[in-house]
């Protein structure tokens, strides 16, 4: 085989490995959807900011401004419960603040206080209730 080529078989996997992910992709983002909102009604006595638009983004994630808290004191709060980082993916290697989130207008404490929660379809029983109290506690 030469370099930089794939053989067949491979590529034929990954299109059924394609395949089969299309057909049960509806189901993975309604059970992540309904994380989603478990989150939120989680959070109601939180005073915080949603990041984006729940009918744009992608079903498995969150990213939320706790207003007044920094994020790092947030995601200290969390260790050992959940794992989530402050503003957004592309910047999750730097301390940067997020060109993502400054390009959608927000200023530099909704920014500082943003943090991002993920998880997946698979993802079972993620402890919202216990996440929201130890970020309210915070307040």
């Amino acid at each position: 085989m030469r370099p930089g080529t794939l053989p067949v078989p491979l590529i034929a996997g990954f299109g059924e490995a394609a395949a089969l992910a299309a057909l049960d992709h509806d189901k993975r983002d309604r059970t992540c959807r309904e994380q989603q909102r478990a989150a939120l009604k989680a959070f109601e006595g939180i005073n915080f900011q949603l990041n984006g638009d729940l009918e744009k983004t992608i079903s498995h994630t969150l990213n939320i401004s706790v207003n007044d808290l920094d994020s790092e004191a947030t995601m200290l709060s969390l260790k050992g419960i959940a794992e989530l980082s402050n503003g957004s993916a592309c910047t999750s290697a730097s301390y940067t603040p997020s060109h993502v989130l400054k390009a959608m207008g927000f200023d530099d404490d909704r920014i500082q206080s943003a943090i991002r929660l993920s998880w997946c379809h698979m993802t079972e029983d993620v402890p919202w209730k216990e996440i929201a109290e130890r970020v309210a506690a915070l307040q």
